[in-house]
């Protein structure tokens, strides 16, 4: 016939036949069009230069041009570094803001100080002003004992009885030896006629 081709099959066992490999060796042949050419080369030459995923070392940089969106992620040497910046100025700013608050309160607490000594200088100066102005002043202030009787000297007046005060002290219970100063003698008073 005349047109007609007759195709031979040869015998021989179909790639899908064959059994997976997972990792070639390094000695296998692979395949493939190197330099326009259909040739086979050795899996080591044709991985030559690549990382493996697991126990591999890098002699060399890497680069990894992208911001990284997961933990996982390689990251560049730029993104390391503007996170530290980012981190600097963070911690940077808020130790800034501790010191200056630290610094506003002590000059707080140091005009505090000087507020409180100024105000006890002048209460005690008020004080002074205020006792000096009631002496020789008949309507002047005087200390009340507890039972409301007036205090001369830190002893208490219990009244006055025909221009007379009366008043109750401990006396001396030996002659003092100063000339009119009262003394006890145990049953009763004596005016001492002095040295």
């Amino acid at each position: 016939m005349s047109g007609s081709t007759t195709n031979n099959t040869a015998s021989g066992t179909p790639l899908s036949s064959l059994p997976s490999i997972d990792t070639p060796g390094a000695a296998d042949l692979v395949f493939g069009i190197f330099g326009g050419k259909g040739q086979f080369v050795p899996q080591s030459k044709i991985w030559l230069g690549a990382v493996d995923k697991q126990g591999d070392t890098v002699e060399g940089a890497l680069s990894a041009a992208y911001t990284p969106t997961d933990p996982t992620h390689l990251v560049p040497k730029s993104y390391v570094d503007e996170q530290g910046d980012k981190i600097y100025a963070s911690v940077t700013g808020a130790v800034g803001e501790q010191v200056t608050a630290a610094q506003t309160a002590a000059h707080s607490a140091q005009d505090a100080a000087t507020n409180a000594s100024n105000a006890a200088s002048g209460a005690a100066t008020a004080a002074s002003t205020a006792v000096n102005a009631q002496k020789g002043n008949p309507n002047g202030i005087v200390s009340i004992s507890a039972n409301g009787h007036l205090m001369l000297g830190g002893l208490e007046l219990f009244g006055v009885q025909d221009g007379h005060l009366i008043l109750t002290l401990p006396l001396p219970t030996a002659d003092p030896g100063i000339s009119g100063a009262w003394w006890n003698n145990g049953g009763y008073v004596c005016i001492s006629p002095g040295g």
